[in-house]
């Protein structure tokens, strides 16, 4: 049996061309073959996918995955969850976008305000990255200051002043992409994780000048780091003092760590608070609030935000789905970080038993899985991307880049879990075979 015949077949193929074939040809059409750059690193081997639902992907060639990456991390229910698509549906045929006030607009604000500790008011957005701009820009016209500091491999989207290389000591990072003006960056400052030694310097030296400090509560964009015990408490306490406001990005915490975010499960509220991704349910829609002094200068126009798209019915009918069956599943959170604790557990096992190390960080159903170097403790990169390569071809697929997490969701049994692990196990056999042939 070869590995691509492991997978499960469902119907034979879709069309006439492979994964690799059909992926190439897309490339004649979109540039670099996907309608985002960080998408593209999640591709090693091809996959062109035909339909998802569950926690399983099928390609054109009629193959089904265990999938773990799951749209990086928007379904906490699953692909095609019936529940929300239903409705979504519905919504359609009664019109998705008429740019007018729409009663939906009340009740999906109603409910993230309802479930989100720091939120009163909020403006509804497209994408994290809209959002985080805007509650940025917001803090700036709210505090009649510019300066923002975020931390190293927090990603904020990929706006003119948020997108930022890597390293930071409290000093101005460079602009994360050509193409960006030099001067770019003149307004941010970047600290690492969890320094509090750091923080404290950046607010002795700039304390007067910081408009905002922004992150997420749980770091998710470098593997799942926790904050260490204070942290959070501590720039809760610094920006208060120093009349900054405290930003979360929670386009990936909220409503996956916790019903109310990342600032429920450590009880730290901060000023303006970004939500996105599992917010939908897989839908393009973002939002971010506050209480209602901070949001006031929107409700009298004289911040700045817009959209056209913002807040159309059809978003909005997929947050209000999501967010309400949230709040009816009493026990959601305590199922899905069940299933987060068995599948590190296993994996786990798996390193192991492989006679392998890993850096694994998990909060709840987010978990992160990273190969690495038993000499230096350092990221195995290129062994991590041998590993997901060879495990997509016995049908799991989780992201080749090991900073970025794995999702999993209430479609993900305990048997899937097992099926994973066990496809972990066979794909670090294969890599020793590799490298004791070489």
């Amino acid at each position: 049996m070869t590995e691509r015949t492991m997978m499960t077949t469902i119907d034979g193929p879709r069309t006439g061309l492979s994964n690799q074939a059909a992926y190439a040809d897309l490339h004649g059409f979109v540039a670099g073959g996907v309608s985002s750059n960080m998408r593209a690193r999640g591709i090693i081997e091809p996959i062109v996918v035909d339909s998802a639902s569950g926690c399983r992907v099928r390609d054109i060639e009629g193959n089904e995955l265990i999938d773990v990456n799951m749209g990086y991390g928007p379904h906490l229910f699953g692909y095609a969850d019936p529940d929300v698509t239903a409705q979504i549906a519905a919504q359609f045929g009664r019109g998705h976008m008429t740019g007018l006030p729409h009663r939906i607009d009340r009740e999906a604000a109603g409910l993230v305000a309802e479930l989100v500790p720091g939120v009163e008011r909020l403006r509804f957005a497209n994408s994290g990255t809209e959002a985080l701009m805007s509650a940025v820009r917001l803090a700036r016209a709210v505090t009649g200051r510019t300066l923002v500091l975020t931390f190293e491999g927090h990603y904020h989207g990929w706006s003119e002043t948020l997108l930022r290389s890597r390293g930071g000591d409290g000093r101005r990072p460079a602009p994360g992409a050509a193409g960006m003006v030099p001067e770019a960056m003149e307004h941010t400052l970047q600290a690492p994780w969890n320094d509090a030694a750091a923080v404290e310097k950046v607010f002795a030296d700039h304390g007067a000048e910081l408009a905002a400090v922004m992150c997420e509560p749980v770091l998710a964009n470098d593997g799942v780091v926790v904050p260490d015990t204070g942290f959070l408490e501590l720039l809760r306490r610094l920006t208060g003092e120093h009349g900054a406001l405290l930003v979360f990005d929670e386009v990936i915490t909220g409503f996956r760590v916790a019903r109310g975010g990342g600032q429920e499960l450590y009880g730290v509220v901060p000023d303006l608070t970004v939500v996105s991704k599992a917010m939908g349910g897989g839908f393009p829609v973002a939002a971010f609030g506050g209480s209602r002094e901070v949001m006031e200068p929107l409700a009298r126009y004289e911040a700045f935000h817009a959209g056209v798209y913002s807040g159309n019915h059809a978003a909005l009918r997929a947050v209000a789905a999501t967010l309400a069956k949230i709040r009816s599943a009493g026990a959601l959170y305590t199922e899905l970080d069940g299933i987060g604790a068995h599948a590190e557990a296993r994996v786990r096992e798996a390193v192991d038993g492989a006679g392998r190390t890993a850096r694994i960080g998990r909060v709840g159903s987010m978990m992160s899985v990273a190969l690495t170097d038993p000499a230096t403790g350092e990221v195995d990169e290129a062994g991590h991307r041998l590993l997901q390569t060879a495990c997509q071809r016995r049908g799991v697929y989780f992201h080749p880049v090991p900073a970025e997490p794995w999702f999993l969701s209430t479609a993900h049994t305990r048997q899937d879990i097992d099926t994973v692990a066990e496809t972990v196990s066979e794909g670090l056999a294969e890599l020793a075979r590799g490298e004791r042939r070489r």
